[in-house]
């Protein structure tokens, strides 16, 4: 391998660690704010305790419950964990992502900062830029060696 393949392969995993590492961060950070506003309430919205806390959906009686809930430990900040750990797995060890990987969180940040415009989601489309330019293959090398 010429070393501006190699160039190219080490400078993709570079951004790929980053998107990895900003999901993660994001929803750590996430996941650290919702629960610091949830645990202090916590007596008065689980005051039997945590099993069946939620109760049914949307149940007038326990919206602040579910709020609680799905703000924290039922929000996407679980799967975005999972994600970046993914991702940085994957990165490291050499592999290459399905195709589309960068642009399905690019629609995804894209529904939730629509949703939610006053919100850390804008964050998300760094990772999501980064994982589409791995995508893009640099000039000059085919789609064939940039792969080996």
């Amino acid at each position: 391998m010429n070393t501006f393949i190699i160039e190219h392969i080490q400078k993709e995993l570079s951004m790929y660690l980053w998107a990895g590492r900003l999901l993660i961060g994001v929803a750590l950070i996430h996941l650290c704010l919702a629960l610091a506003s949830v645990i202090p309430h916590l007596a008065v919205l689980a005051p039997d305790g945590l099993l069946g806390v939620i109760g049914a959906p949307w149940h007038p009686p326990h919206l602040d419950r579910q709020a609680a809930f799905w703000s924290s430990l039922g929000s996407f900040a679980g799967t975005q964990l999972l994600w970046g750990i993914w991702i940085m797995s994957t990165a490291r060890a050499g592999h290459r992502f399905p195709r589309g990987t960068g642009l399905a969180l690019l629609v995804l940040t894209a529904v939730q900062v629509t949703l939610a415009p006053l919100s850390g989601f804008w964050v998300n489309f760094i990772p999501a830029l980064l994982l589409m330019s791995g995508d893009v293959p640099a000039r000059g090398v085919c789609a064939d060696q940039a792969t080996q």
